[in-house]
Order: structure tokens, then C-alpha cells, then sequence
């Protein structure tokens, strides 16, 4: 059997926003780090465009520990002389924006591939781009890797659930109790998939 590794990022900053089911005029967040937005940010990292492959991403399994849960806000912005869509003049739009304040989360990347996550490591630690936490105003509080942290033996339970009692983990698993449309396929098309996952502890059994 080949070895299993995982990989520990630290998402924490002031507002983060991570969109799953967004539309027109409303922009809303999950509860957590969202499939799709971190493999955003890893994207960003690496400097790979919008339209190029992130099929190499797919051989990683994710997982979420709610380390400070975030407060719920939400913005209103208003946009003028938008054209109405039958042409018959302009309009005022508001548009909501939802977000989190000061949450902390610990995200898990697990995969055999133990190169993948070494080069994601190299990556994030000399971003191509700038990092941001779903939206380009939400810049990082911390960076997202420690000096020590490096791909570790070990499964996404191995490392969020255990000595981790209380706290909220969220896990890509093959038959969860819900899922979730927030597997990337191409960010340019904007194509995605739904991916199966499970919620332990915060209460939870």
C-alpha cells in the first residue's frame, strides 16, 4: 500500500469569503474554505492561469478544521445606470455580499503524491501572485505555512480530528452526508462538479 501524506495550510485573516452558489447579484460564502477556493489560492501560488489545466490538483483529497468560526457579515453595494436586460433603459441594482469575519481555519491536503504537495508547499511560501481568501480584498493575516510545516505520514484524520475534540472539521468523504458543488474544473468556463463530504465534531457526533 502506498504511503499517504497530508498537508496543513492556515487560512486566517480579517474577512474571507468563499462563494459556492453565488449568482447575479448575490455573492454568498460557505462556512468554511470551499474546495474551489483553495485550489484558487494554490493556483494563484503556482501562477497558473484561469484557462490552463488544474487536473493535477484532483489527486488531492481536502478536509476543513473550524479552528475560530466566523461571524456572518454582510455588504450591500449599489451599481447605477446598469442597462436592463430587455434594453428599455438603466436601472439601480443593489448587490449582497456575504462574508466572514475573523474566522481561522486549518485546511488538510491529502494525497500519495508526496512531490504534488511539496511543490504546493514551495509554492505558497514564494506566491506568483498575491494570496487572497476568496475575493482579491481579503488578503492572508498569517502566512499560510509555518517554517516546519511540510507533507506529514498520515490521513486528513490523523491529523484534524485527533486531540481535536469540539472543534467543527469538515472531510471529503466517498458517501458524506451532503454535497457540495465546489469541485473546480476549469475557473475560466467556470465548470464544477459536486464532491461528497462529511461534518464531525462542533457538537456533532
Amino acid at each position: 500500500m502506498n504511503q499517504t501524506y497530508t498537508l496543513l495550510l492556515h487560512l486566517e485573516g480579517p474577512m474571507q469569503s468563499w462563494g459556492y452558489r453565488s449568482r447575479f447579484d448575490y455573492r454568498d460564502t460557505a462556512l468554511e474554505p470551499t474546495r474551489s477556493g483553495v485550489i484558487g489560492l494554490i493556483c494563484a501560488a503556482w501562477g497558473i492561469a484561469r484557462g490552463e489545466d488544474i487536473s493535477r490538483f484532483d489527486a488531492i483529497r481536502m478536509g476543513v478544521r473550524v479552528d475560530k468560526e466566523g461571524r456572518p457579515e454582510r455588504d450591500y453595494h449599489t451599481a447605477l445606470d446598469v442597462i436592463k436586460a430587455d434594453g428599455s433603459g438603466t436601472d439601480t441594482v443593489v448587490s449582497y455580499r456575504d462574508y466572514l469575519a475573523d474566522a481561522s481555519f486549518t485546511v488538510g491536503l491529502q494525497s500519495e503524491n508526496r512531490e504534488l504537495l511539496e511543490a504546493i508547499a514551495t509554492k505558497l511560501r514564494k506566491p506568483e501572485w498575491t494570496l487572497f481568501l476568496g475575493r482579491k480584498a481579503f488578503p492572508l493575516a498569517v502566512p499560510p505555512l509555518r517554517p516546519a510545516d511540510c507533507p506529514k505520514p498520515g490521513t486528513l484524520e490523523d491529523h484534524l480530528l485527533s486531540g481535536q475534540s469540539g472543534k467543527r472539521v469538515v472531510l471529503e468523504t466517498p458517501h458524506g452526508e451532503r454535497t457540495q458543488h465546489d469541485w473546480p474544473l476549469c475557473f475560466r468556463e467556470r465548470r464544477f462538479k459536486p464532491r461528497s463530504i462529511t461534518m464531525f465534531g462542533g457538537g456533532r457526533a
